[in-house]
């Protein structure tokens, strides 16, 4: 047949049995009581050695049939219309093949229902892809969380460094939810490009910081890299799918894939705490700055903005400001130059841009895999807590603990060495758990991590360091986050990877992305006016629910694998 390379479930050969066993049926039902029938069936049965269509056979027990008419006087007329009929309409049932198929042909024609990528067109070399958006988010964000970590602190008057990122992640979220609309213009490969053009801005900004300057960069910053989360999500969502389509896997394998290359993501990802804040710490180590410890600050979670009793930090030397920030800026360069140069683009989705660019305004208002449809959905609204909960520590890790613990008691120039301790802890963690997941399944590390995530605000609500306090002690608290983070962030991009279809995943990425600058914007806002230990309640109120949704969500999905 001509179609049997194409369609695996297609008949490549009539089978003669089930053909005369489904013809003598149709006889035997058309004229159970007439001899004529019965003779046709005989006639037909004793064939077995030919090889014929359909067509055929019911061509040559027709011709019995009349020839046994023109011996009864044509009285089995109205018998043998019915015969004729049910060879006519017999039909094969196509989901039961005969033939069995290929493994490898079973396999790749399954993948359309696994949000796995379905044609090599659609696939990108997966370790290439891997290592050139790992290097990209190295260089460019080891001068972006390093400026975050120390904004708290180096632009401490006015609380310029805490507005300004609450704007950034305000802007964000209206970035975010834009995401899908604009991926479908300029490809995920363009978001990507731009958000790290946004932060080549943003730390030039730095250099000059004033509420004209750093507010306005911010908020440009925040809605250019809004759809950078969306669009990592989906590229590594593309190299999980080309690696099991070019390594013929099952798709059983398909959450500890994309599990474990959200793992080297995230651990290369956490390492950026490493280089940039090791690298603003020896460039302020290289004087005597210190003059931000005061023997009577009153530190830990008390430490509270816009009181009488808030400590007072110093900004270093322009001098020391421009070494830092310039470095920065080059970090930068070099990532959105490795992103231009070494990425290659998603092919379904430029493609997909320049046939619907026209139906922008259609898209926006009614696109059934928008965010808005994803936000309202249930396994999405269960979620939401827990990234809500999970960003606001993830901000007081790199905001609220580095200004009211490690500043206030030894010194600006340590926050570089204990978000280090963060990042080492992090990303040796985000390379080994996630790697373990095959095997000990994500509610194992679910578990874990949130559970050293309340284990560890606890001890931030008790805890009031000191100058005597060693900076080696400083480091504990941050390589618990790092610990919890390095689990809990790759899984929960693993989890919207395996519980939503290819269609929704930009979607989802992009609301989620979302939900973790809302998150980020509630605790800076808070910041900016309250206590520490406001931020580590809030946060504690509502990672409970999220650990009621993330139940539903698992209970969800284990009725539906039953069902």
């Amino acid at each position: 047949m001509k179609n049997e390379d194409h369609n695996p479930v297609i008949l490549q050969k009539k089978q003669p049995s089930v053909s005369r066993s489904h013809s003598k049926n149709g006889a035997v039902d058309a004229s159970s009581d007439l001899k004529g029938a019965d003779e046709a069936t005989d006639v037909y049965m004793s064939n077995k050695s030919i090889e014929t269509n359909f067509g055929e056979e019911a061509d040559s027990s027709v011709h019995h049939i009349n020839s046994r008419e023109k011996d009864n006087g044509g009285d089995d007329t109205s018998h043998t219309d019915k015969a004729v009929s049910r060879f006519d309409t017999f039909e094969i049932d196509e989901e039961q093949p005969l033939l069995e198929t290929d493994k490898n042909e079973t396999l790749h024609s399954s993948r359309d229902n696994n949000n796995t990528l379905q044609l090599k067109e659609e696939c990108v070399p997966p370790w290439r892809t891997c290592i050139a958006l790992c290097s990209g988010f190295i260089f460019s964000y080891s001068a972006f969380e390093a400026i975050q970590n120390l904004q708290s602190s180096l632009n401490a008057e006015g609380h310029l460094g805490e507005l300004s990122l609450s704007v950034m992640y305000a802007s964000v979220l209206i970035g975010a939810l834009l995401g899908p609309v604009i991926a479908k213009l300029v490809s995920h490969k363009g978001i990507l490009c731009l958000g790290f053009l946004g932060h080549i801005f943003y730390t030039c900004t730095n250099f000059l910081p004033t509420f004209a300057t750093l507010i306005p960069a911010s908020a440009v910053q925040g809605v250019a890299s809004g759809g950078i989360g969306m669009s990592q999500g989906v590229y590594i969502a593309a190299i999980s799918n080309s690696y099991i389509y070019f390594n013929n896997l099952p798709e059983s394998k398909l959450y500890g894939t994309i599990s474990f290359f959200n793992g080297l993501f995230y651990c290369s990802f956490k390492a950026t705490q490493i280089s940039g804040n090791l690298l603003s710490s020896m460039i302020f180590q290289t004087t005597a700055y210190n003059s931000s410890v005061l023997t009577d600050n009153k530190c830990g979670a008390q430490v509270c903005s816009g009181f009488k009793d808030a400590p007072q930090f110093e900004r270093p030397s322009a001098r020391l400001i421009h070494a830092l920030f310039g470095s920065f800026a080059l970090m930068n360069c070099i990532g959105f130059a490795i992103f231009v140069f070494g990425l290659p683009h998603l092919k379904n989705a430029s493609e997909e841009g320049e046939k619907k660019t026209a139906a922008l305004k259609g898209r926006i208002k009614g696109n059934k895999d928008g965010c808005l449809s994803i936000i309202i959905d249930p396994k999405f609204m269960a979620f939401i807590p827990h990234v809500i909960a999970e960003s606001i520590l993830v901000m007081v890790s790199y905001s609220g603990y580095t200004k009211a613990f490690v500043s206030c008691a030894v010194g600006v120039q340590w926050v570089g060495y204990t978000m280090v301790a963060l990042g080492v802890v992090s990303s040796l963690t985000a390379l080994t758990a996630n790697y373990l997941a095959q095997y000990t399944g994500r509610i194992a590390q679910f578990t874990v991590g949130m559970s050293v995530d309340i284990v560890t605000v606890a001890i931030m609500l008790l805890w009031e360091p000191d100058s005597r306090t060693s900076p080696s002690v400083l480091m504990v608290v941050p390589m618990m986050f790092g610990f919890s983070q390095g689990i809990l962030q790759p899984q929960q991009q693993a989890l919207i990877g395996s519980i939503f279809s290819k269609e929704q995943l930009p979607a989802a990425y992009s609301a989620a992305n979302g939900a973790k600058c809302l998150g980020f914007s509630i605790y800076l806002c808070m910041a900016s006016t309250l206590c520490l230990y406001h931020g580590l309640l809030l946060a504690l109120g509502i990672y409970i629910p999220g650990v009621l949704g993330y139940i539903y969500i698992e209970v969800t999905q284990w009725r539906r694998e039953k069902g």
